[in-house]
């Protein structure tokens, strides 16, 4: 090689070097520049990303694809065809219902008495007993019937009081009406079983005027048929005679026996009383209405003779006994309501026919118990 050539390779080699050193230091700059510390790493991959899988396209085979349904505010349920009840095994009611009371000789009652216990009569035939239930379970229908004449007017507060408590003691079943009398008879609630309108109605009491004994007590059996159960009573209160019924004593004393109703009676007043005028105190109208004076009589015979007839039972409370303490009327309210509670209801299928007047007997095969019951009842 000639010299001349040897020269041009050296200079050609040192300016590859010198170029490449050069790039070098270019890089180096570039890579302090970005940020990079030593050897820049390699660049990363761009990821390709994969389609997602498309449902393949329907071959002859088709599938069937129940579309999914929207929610919907929920609907009340269907209502079901009504179906009849399941018979129960529950006694069947009776043709003729009649109320037993069983006592001790001490006056107490008596629980826990069968079918077997009792023997019932009509007339002189004895029925066979079809229906057995006690007084625990024998829904009543009862009636109020309160005497709001001007002679109460000392003992309205201790009525209200013991009739309160009356009401707050029956069954939930039981249902009730009330009815005021002074010159006449008047509904202050019909048949209801909420005891508020029956409050409501003893509130209105208010004493006045003379006393419809009678008609008030005829308004109530009248209004008794209504009534929805069987067992049905009355309970009258009442302190004077009668001044002021169109009805007759003889009429009231027959529908009575009839009815088969129980008639509780409760008198205030002295049966051997003697009316004493006082003051400016006169009697007026053909009524007899007293307007002043000092009238203690009260009819207990016609009362007792009532309760007797029906089944029921009469008190008699002392005038002064009754204005001096408002535990007397409740006393004899809540005996009533205790004895509705202890008694036997006994019913039957009678042998006889008609609407004539019926004769009824209750005898039990014990000996040492006392039985009192209804002494007759008519078919309507």
């Amino acid at each position: 090689m000639s010299r001349t050539s040897l020269f041009v390779s050296l200079v050609c080699g040192a300016g590859l070097v010198l170029l490449s050193a050069a790039q070098a230091l270019t890089q180096e700059k570039t890579l302090q520049t970005e940020g990079w510390q030593g050897k820049r790493p390699p660049p990363v991959e761009q990821r390709t990303l994969t389609p997602a899988p498309q449902r393949p396209a329907p071959t002859g085979k088709q599938v069937l694809e129940i579309p999914v349904q929207p929610q919907r505010p929920a609907l009340p349920p269907r209502q079901q065809a009504s179906l009849p009840p399941r018979l129960q095994p529950l006694r069947p009611q009776p043709k003729q219902l009649v109320t037993v009371t069983v006592t001790d000789q001490n006056g107490g009652y008596v629980p826990g008495l069968q079918t077997d216990d009792f023997v019932v009569y009509e007339g002189d035939t004895r029925q066979e007993i079809t229906y057995f239930n006690t007084g625990e379970n024998e829904p009543v229908s009862l009636g109020l019937i309160v005497d709001s004449s001007g002679s109460m007017q000392n003992k309205i507060g201790h009525a209200r009081h013991a009739l309160q408590r009356f009401i707050n003691s029956i069954k939930p079943q039981d249902e009730g009406f009330l009815v005021g009398f002074s010159a006449q008879p008047f509904v202050l609630q019909d048949f209801t079983d909420s005891r508020m309108l029956l409050a409501q109605g003893i509130g209105l009491l208010r004493p006045r005027g003379g006393t419809s004994l009678y008609d008030a007590i005829l308004t109530g059996l009248r209004r008794m048929r209504q009534g929805k159960h069987r067992k049905k009573a009355l309970i009258v209160m009442t302190d004077g005679m009668d001044t002021a019924s169109l009805s007759s004593l003889a009429q009231t004393i027959a529908v009575s026996q009839r009815a088969g109703v129980l008639i509780y009676t409760i008198g205030i007043g002295n049966p051997h009383h003697r009316y004493t005028p006082g003051g400016s105190g006169f009697t007026i109208g053909p009524f007899g209405v007293v307007v002043g004076g000092h009238d203690e009589r009260v009819d207990s015979r016609t009362l007792r003779r009532l309760s007797d007839e029906t089944g029921g039972r009469h008190f008699l409370l002392n005038t002064r006994d009754v204005v001096n303490s408002r535990t007397v009327l409740d006393t004899a309210t809540q005996t009533i309501s205790r004895e509705l509670r202890f008694q036997y209801s006994l019913g039957y299928v009678s042998s006889g026919s008609g609407n004539q007047y019926r004769s009824v007997r209750v005898e039990s095969t014990r000996p040492d118990v006392m039985v009192r019951t209804q002494k007759g009842y008519a078919v309507e």
